[in-house]
This record gives structure tokens, sequence and C-alpha cells, in this order.
């Protein structure tokens, strides 16, 4: 997608209203703000978790959450992201016949349209006109799943056992005679009232999770499993809650532990941390380590522990499940500065070259007998001072730097550094010699690593500072002062070929994708040796 397309889908899904302004609903605000930052991953080619942002969107949306013209926004924002950034044209279609069923007058901005995006627009509204069914846009209630629709089947061997106070493996496998959205496991210990339920995740070939230590107590604990397609529908169960698998939970093992595939056995939990099971109560029960939120399902979040029991922190929004670890992690808040995978800038800069003793010079020429003696040193019409006070002199440059993010806070970068005065790359001869080859002679091209030690890293928007460090090729040509009844122009000190250099960098980025800054290089010029400060400002953008 290039820039101006992704700069429209950012206009047109983020800040245009819909044409079905209808009544708002309690939840229009946070689903609005999980849209502009799903564009904006969307514009970052950061395909998949624009996706997991919207599906937050629906969840959000989910039991009435949202107006109706809000929730078709956010179906059709997807369909836009499964045509447009996945190729994936049923499933886009898909989507935008449940944004038109919610929503007649919803349609993709006309700035926005691509031939793609258009064809799977109007099979859509030719599935609509043509009376196709209207998914349900609610999650199913968490304690009372639904027999399966279809001839779905999970494939699943329970544990023979479990030891007590340790979490148990549940792994389920999907026959590929249907489409699985999410799956499910609702589990109950002993001592608890009803069912909790906690989401799997992939694993190996199928889904996999851990039910918490909490519920591993004596004699045994019972779960069931279902799998829901992309409208809900459960597809395939394991068990039922009335018929539900059955553990054994002992003090001492009679068979290998249990684990997901590919994973090691999980450890028993420290007695001392571990929590109660909901609903749960009598002696055997401890006391929970920590309050959680009370934020619902859907409600914008910013950290794990804001969140309502049995809900964790996903892309800015609570989401189903807890948390897959409990130590800290970084905000997720929706409102934080994304990072940014690639920069661009221009600078201009003076460099401080420190010289003393005696230096070679570009546009010195050695001239030789026969019995190869120097006789005579010649620098044609331009001054060689052979020896030169301790002291710094001044180059001037234009740098230009091209960065790629690998990670928030790691990125490689490519530098060349042009010097205006420099001597020239052939060097003319002099009397009784010839011409010589003076390469890079305003030319230094280097290569670097970046590291960002700021919060959000190379972030888009707000004050980014790094620290680099890096090597290249070339040369930096200063030039000593002159002695003021000195009339000539003075030569050229060589330096190089070789460079190493460190720095640091700080910068300010806005969203509209540009950025301005300084920073500071010190260049170690080998194996003729020079040292030089470079201090650079620069405009540049980001993507």
């Amino acid at each position: 997608m290039s820039w101006q397309r992704t700069a429209v889908f950012l206009a047109a899904l983020a800040f245009v209203p819909s044409t079905a302004n209808a009544q708002q609903g309690p939840r229009d605000r946070a689903a609005r703000s999980l849209i502009t930052d799903a564009v904006e991953e969307y514009q970052n080619l950061e395909i998949d978790r624009s996706l997991e942002r919207l599906q937050n969107a629906v969840r959000t949306c989910a039991n009435n959450g949202c107006s109706p013209a809000m929730t078709a926004r956010v179906h059709m924002a997807i369909g836009i992201v499964q045509v447009g950034g996945q190729q994936n044209t049923t499933a886009g279609v898909e989507s935008m016949v449940r944004a038109l069923q919610l929503d007649a007058n919803a349609q993709p901005d006309a700035m926005l349209v691509t031939p793609e995006i258009s064809a799977a627009f109007r099979q859509a509204q030719g599935q609509v006109a043509g009376g196709a069914r209207t998914p349900p846009v609610n999650t199913p209630p968490v304690n009372t799943p639904r027999r399966p629709s279809s001839g779905g089947e999970l494939l699943h061997t329970p544990a023979p056992e479990q030891l007590a106070n340790t979490p148990l493996p549940v792994y389920v496998e999907p026959s590929a005679t249907f489409s699985v959205e999410h799956v499910y496991v609702y589990y109950k210990g002993n001592g608890m009232r009803s069912f909790e339920r906690r989401e799997m995740s992939r694993a190996a070939n199928g889904y996999g999770a851990e039910i918490p230590c909490a519920a591993m107590i004596a004699p045994s604990m019972e779960y069931y499993v279902t799998a829901v397609d992309a409208n809900t529908q459960v597809v395939a169960t394991v068990g039922s809650e009335t018929s539900p698998v059955q553990v054994p939970i002992v003090s001492r093992r009679s068979h290998p532990a249990p684990s997901l595939p590919g994973r090691t056995p999980p450890e028993t939990c420290a007695a001392d941390t571990e929590e109660c099971p909901p609903g749960m109560t009598g002696p055997q029960c401890r006391s929970r380590p920590a309050a959680r939120g009370n934020r619902g399902l859907g409600d914008p979040c910013a950290s794990n522990d804001e969140c309502g029991e049995g809900l964790h922190c996903d892309a800015g929004a609570c989401g189903v499940g807890e948390a897959a670890s409990t130590e800290p992690t970084e905000p997720t808040d929706p409102r934080a500065p994304r990072a940014s995978r690639f920069s661009f800038d221009l600078g201009a800069g003076i460099g401080a070259a420190f010289l003393t003793g005696r230096p070679s010079y570009a546009e010195q020429r050695l001239l030789v007998n026969s019995s190869g003696q120097v006789v005579r040193r010649d620098c044609g019409e331009v001054v060689c001072y052979q020896t030169i006070d301790p002291g710094f002199a001044p180059t001037f440059f234009l740098a230009a730097n091209v960065r790629y993010n690998f990670t928030p806070r790691i990125g490689a970068a490519v530098v060349a550094r042009f010097q205006f005065d420099a001597a020239p790359w052939t060097i003319a001869a002099t009397s009784g010699g010839s011409a010589r080859s003076n390469p890079f002679a305003n030319l230094l091209l280097m290569g670097r690593l970046y590291y960002a030690f700021t919060p959000h890293g190379f972030a888009t928007s707000g004050f980014v500072a790094s620290a680099f460090g890096g090597g290249g090729v070339g040369q930096i040509e200063p030039k000593p002062a002159l002695p003021s009844n000195e009339i000539r122009e003075g030569a050229h000190v060589l330096s190089g070929y070789g460079n190493v250099h460190a720095g640091a960098r700080v910068e300010y980025a806005v969203r509209g994708g540009f950025h301005a800054g300084a920073e500071v290089a010190l260049q170690f010029m080998f194996p003729t040796f020079l040292f030089n400060i470079d201090t650079t400002v620069f405009l540049g953008f980001h993507l």
C-alpha cells in the first residue's frame, strides 16, 4: 500500500463519521480509538496486529455496547484490511456483509476504493440483496456454550492425572473439515461453584491452555472445551457442562507429567503465592496476591491489573482470558505512540578535526631521485605546512541518513557525509611527477546501529533519544589555519580510508510523519589517523 493510500485510509476510517449517525452507544468512543490505532498499524504494514486490534473493537461493541453504525464501521474496517492487507477476498466480503446488514448505508470511502476493494464491496452488496443471513455480533455467554452447529471434531486426549497445585495442560486439535476462530476451555475445581472460562492459544497444530493451579485441588477437577467460528457459532466440543472431562488430582504421580506440545511440563506453584479459585471458600483457599480492576470486556486498558477477573489487557482493550504471565509488562495504552519502521533525514553540520604535528597532505607530491631518496616535497599552488600547532580545524558538510528499525528500540542505518571543501579525487601532476588518485576526498560512507532508550523507542510522535555506533570508508579532509599574511590556499590533510564512530542523537517526531533533531558523532579515521567531532542538525520523515 502506498503512503498516499494509507493516509486516505486513516482519514476515511478514523475521522469521517458514518452516514448512519444514529444514537451513540456507550462504547462508541472506545471502539473509535481502537479503529484509529488499527489504521496506524495498517499504515505501518503491521497487518496481523491491526486485525487483532479490530477484533478487540468487535468485542468492545458486543452486547449492544456500540451503536449499529459504529459496529458496522468496525466490520467494514476489518473487511478492508482483509482485502487490502491480506489479499483474502472471501473473508473481506464476509466482513463487509456484516457491516451492510448492521448499517445499509455503510461503505468504504470513495477516496480509498481500489479495484479489489470495490469488487469485494459489490459482491457483499449482492449477497445482502440476495438475503444473506445476519451473523450474530455478540460472543456466547461465558458459562452457557451452545451445541455444535456443524459436524466438526476436536481431537483430545485427557491427562490421566495431575499433581495438586500444578497447572493442567489441555490440548485439542481441530479436524481439517471446519474453520475455528476461537477455542475456550471451561474448568471447575473442587470447591468452585461454577465453571470459569479461559481462551486457548495456538500450539503446534491445534490449541492449548494451562488450567491454573488454584483449580488443582483433590480429589478431582473437571473441564470441557468449545470451538467457535467467526460468527461465534459453536462448531465442536469436548465434553459439556453436564458431562465434563474429569481428571484425578493426586499427591504423587503414577503417570508421566502432562505437557503441551513442544513445551516442558508445568511446575508446581508455590503454596504461598497461589490465589483462590473464583467463588471458592474454605480452609484450603488461600488469599489472592493482588486485587484486580473493575473494567469489563472491551473496555480500554493500559495494563492487565485494570481488567476484571478472567480478563487481560490485549492491544489496549480488556479481552477474554488471563494474561500469559504475571511479570510486569510495558503498558499497551492505545493512545501511546507507535514505533516507526523507517526514517529518512537530510542534515547539515560542522566538523571539528584535531590537527597537530606533521600531517600528510592530499595535494603533496614527493619527488624522489633514482636511488629512491626524497629530494623535494611539492604541493603545487597550495601551502603544505610541515609543523602544525595543536588545535581544531573546521569542515562543513551535508549528511543523509536512511534507517530501518528492526524492533521498537533497535535500528540499522546507512549514512553518507559529503564535505563541501575538499581536495579533488585526482591530484594534478606537479613538475617532475604524475597525476595521483585521491579517492573519497569529500565523501564518507558509514553503516551504524541505533538503540533508542526513551520509553516508547523510536516512536512516531514525541521525543526520542538514542545512541549509535558503527564504521565506514572514506575521508575527512580539513585544512589547517594559515597565517594572516599568507595569500595562497592551504592544502587538505589526508585521513582514512577506514572509519569507526560513536555518538548520540535526539529528535522530536510528530504524528504527521515528520521529525527534526540533532546528533553528535565522534569520528576516528585510520590508518591515516584523524580525530574529528561532527555536529549535525536534520529534518526528515518517518513511517
